[in-house]
């Protein structure tokens, strides 16, 4: 464990070297490392003039349909150009952002399936250590459910562990280093698909559990004009669940993106990432998980 830990800090040490270095030569954030062909075709290593405007690069990475309109210039849709063309004849001038956010969706969906079938096809009496991983998950979450809802009501453990993976896989994916990798969950359309979900499944099992006599003289309680209220207070549960998590996805997004700035994307950057796209994007979506759970719990309880 030891040499393991001594290698691991020469690595980062030597890593910490190679950044200042580049930031020494490159000078500063308006200012390039070019080292190839020039115009001429001679090889040089020189600084090129790049300006680095924090708001564009902002607006860019989080708006990014507003600021191409606003600077002119094509996007880049790595190879995909009949898909992206279908997408902007369908949703004009929101093409891109549209067209990147479902393209991740996708991404994220494939990437669960893929996972599904090799997981289940390699499920043995002495399980591999991906196999004890994901049973590691389903029973934390079963117990969850044990605890919340009773031994009766086992059965929507799968329901839950699957929105737990699908929000913690879209949170951490935007950590690859994959040019147009983002997290999905920082779009605000996914976490309100998400919410609007989660509390029709509430209110689709209140209604199976009570029966829609009993569910509807809920809203009526205590007195019949609360009804408008309690009928809005449901709905509210909806945008609380999902703009936590879009708030705090996206406020990471943008903290590490300025921070990193102002550190000169220096090490720093590395932590930040670390922070606020492994840690803080597994809370993000243990809370909305077991907020869904506790909702279910509050409709179904006799």
């Amino acid at each position: 464990m030891t040499k393991k830990k001594k290698k691991f800090l020469k690595i980062l040490i030597v890593f910490f070297v190679i950044e200042i270095v580049i930031l020494l030569i490159s000078g500063n954030l308006n200012k390039e490392l070019h080292i190839g062909l020039d115009d001429s075709g001679k090889f040089v290593i020189k600084n090129i003039e790049k300006p680095f405007d924090l708001q564009k690069k902002i607006l860019e990475d989080f708006q990014p349909d507003q600021y191409l309109e606003e600077e002119g210039e094509e996007p880049q849709i790595y190879g995909s150009e009949k898909l992206y063309n279908f997408f902007k004849n369908v949703f004009g001038q929101n093409a891109i952002g549209s067209f990147r956010l479902l393209r991740m969706l996708l991404i994220v969906d494939l990437l669960l399936i893929f996972l599904a079938i090799l997981i289940r096809k390699k499920l043995f009496e002495r399980p591999s250590k991906p196999q004890i991983l994901f049973e590691l998950i389903y029973t934390v979450f079963e117990e969850f459910v044990d605890e919340t809802l009773g031994k009766k009501n086992l059965h929507f453990t799968p329901y839950i562990v699957t929105l737990f993976i699908f929000i913690w896989t879209c949170n951490m994916i935007g950590l690859i280093p994959i040019p147009g990798f983002m997290e999905p969950t920082r779009n605000l359309n996914v976490p309100l698909g998400l919410g609007i979900m989660a509390v029709a499944v509430v209110h689709y099992m209140a209604i199976k559990t009570k029966g829609l006599g009993k569910y509807l003289k809920g809203y009526a309680e205590p007195l019949p004009p609360m009804a408008p209220l309690n009928f809005i207070s449901e709905l509210s549960k909806a945008v609380s669940i999902s703009f936590r998590l879009f708030g705090n996805i996206l406020g990471g997004s943008i903290i590490i993106l300025v921070v990193s700035s102002l550190v000169k994307f220096i090490i720093m950057p590395v932590g930040l990432s670390l922070f606020f796209g492994m840690f803080v994007g597994t809370i993000q979506a243990f809370v909305f998980t077991m907020l869904a759970l506790t909702y279910i719990s509050a409709e179904i309880a006799e």
